[in-house]
Formats: structure tokens, C-alpha cells, sequence
């Protein structure tokens, strides 16, 4: 019965450990990405004119519905 004990103390302590660390891995992402937002000041260049108008309000409006009107398009090139 010890053993048991201390097995479900050392699995607690386990996965409370790979909980903090994944919350501090994804805390520590979200300041780096609102830090470089803030930083950035380039407006970036508007979607040249010789792409297909209709392709080019069908990405701009997948991008507002994705990131919530909070993302910006800069600059679109073909895949190759």
C-alpha cells in the first residue's frame, strides 16, 4: 500500500509539473507575439493591384473571420 502511495504522489507531482511548465511555455509565447505586435510599426504594403480583385477579398475577409478582425494581410504571393 506504501508503493501505491507513492506512485500516485509521484504521478500528482508529474503532471502538475508538465501542467505549470506548458502554461509557462504558452504565457510566455503570448507576451513574445503581443511584444513584437507593439513593436512593429510598419503598416505593411496594400495587395499589389494586378491580382484578381475577388481572390484578394476572399483572402481579406478569411483573414478578418480567423483572427477575429485583429490580423493584417501584407503581403500575398502564389504558391509555387
Amino acid at each position: 500500500m506504501d508503493q501505491l502511495s507513492t506512485a500516485l504522489t509521484l504521478l500528482g507531482i508529474g503532471m502538475i509539473t508538465v501542467f505549470v511548465v506548458l502554461l509557462l511555455v504558452v504565457l510566455t509565447g503570448n507576451l513574445l507575439i503581443r511584444i513584437v505586435n507593439n513593436l512593429s510599426s510598419d503598416e505593411g504594403t496594400p495587395p499589389s493591384g494586378k491580382d484578381d480583385p475577388g481572390v484578394i477579398a476572399a483572402i481579406t475577409a478569411a483573414v478578418e473571420i480567423v483572427t477575429q478582425g485583429q490580423g493584417r494581410i501584407t503581403k500575398i504571393e502564389p504558391k509555387n
